[in-house]
């Protein structure tokens, strides 16, 4: 039995040591594209089994958030959807810090070109916010927030909240923040996603700016924000301030 046992271990030993030093490598690689669209069958087994796990997602899905009372449209240089993106992160950002004064939400992380009036579902909130960028709060000088507004004005305009000026010449001009001219030596807190923190969309001067990064998906400020409106027993109803405009 010990000559068997031996034998056995050894026989491991060989073939651990053997794979450790013998290396396997592929010996070609081949790439082919698949279509996927009606007119392949569906593999019925495969959907039977993915089944039960639909019809969870689905149903929490078409939970109704809230209701619009009209249409929310993107649009640049300000629009009604854009709003309430920024006053979302806005009000969620200032339970965290009631000090935070400015939302800015980038123009091409809004997904969805409009919402129907009527009610809004969590399946909508996903479309429309459909990445994981977490909601952070940075302190800037007022020099940063002109190089921000610059960034926003040669863009064209995107969602901002708290924070208004003019457009002229791709320039940012007049900028108020909560209703107050903007001071370039002043500290001020502003409510961002960690993707433009992080040098998305080219806003690489941000990196060096001390901040918060939460753990709330930007997302979720606005399920959250619909959710308080309906305990009031409220629309959602964004209207559009002039917080972006060109100059004349």
């Amino acid at each position: 039995m010990k000559s068997l046992a031996s034998a056995v271990v050894f026989g491991l030993f060989l073939l651990v040591n053997n794979s450790c030093t013998h290396h396997l490598y592929p010996h070609s690689v081949s790439n082919q594209s698949y279509t996927i669209s009606s007119e392949v069958p569906m593999d019925s087994s495969i959907y039977q089994l993915l089944s039960p796990y639909k019809r969870g997602v689905d149903t929490q899905m078409q939970e109704v958030l809230g209701k619009t009372d009209i249409m929310l449209t993107k649009a640049q240089p300000e629009s009604s959807l854009g709003n309430f993106v920024a006053d979302a992160q806005l009000v969620a950002a200032q339970k965290i810090d009631k000090k935070v004064a400015i939302s800015v939400c980038n123009y091409g992380g809004i997904r969805l070109p409009y919402i129907a009036a009527g009610v809004i579902t969590k399946e909508k909130i996903y479309e429309l916010m459909p990445f994981d960028n977490m909601l952070t709060i940075v302190e800037v000088s007022g020099s940063q927030v002109q190089q921000l507004c610059d960034v926003i004005a040669k863009a064209k305009g995107w969602p901002i909240s708290g924070c208004s000026f003019k457009i002229k010449d791709g320039k940012a001009i007049d900028i108020q923040v909560n209703n107050m001219p903007l001071h370039e030596n002043l500290m001020y807190k502003l409510a961002i996603s960690d993707y433009l923190v992080n040098g998305g969309d080219n806003i690489d001067f941000l990196k060096s700016c001390k901040k918060k990064t939460t753990a709330i998906f930007i997302r979720d400020t606005l399920m959250e924000y619909l959710l308080q409106l309906t305990a009031k027993n409220q629309s959602l109803h964004p209207i559009i301030e002039n917080r972006i405009s060109y100059a004349e």
